[in-house]
């Protein structure tokens, strides 16, 4: 099962898929909300999300500066 953050990045990009699907059709108030929520939002809160960490690479990089 893929993370959260995938999921919500792959939700971002369908609406922005969606939002220009409907621009190209001449929504003039749907498109731009869709754009908005897949760049404004969705994008960012994927992105801050994070992969799920499991400490190694915080093991290691504290290692690395001993």
């Amino acid at each position: 099962m893929p993370s959260r953050n995938i999921v919500v990045l792959v939700l971002g990009l369908v609406l922005i898929a969606v939002g220009f699907f409907s621009l190209a059709r001449g929504s003039i108030t749907l498109a731009p909300i869709l754009l908005v929520a897949g760049y404004c939002v969705a994008i960012p809160v994927g992105i801050m999300m994070g992969a799920p960490s499991n400490g190694k690479v915080a093991q290691r990089v504290g290692r690395e500066g001993e």
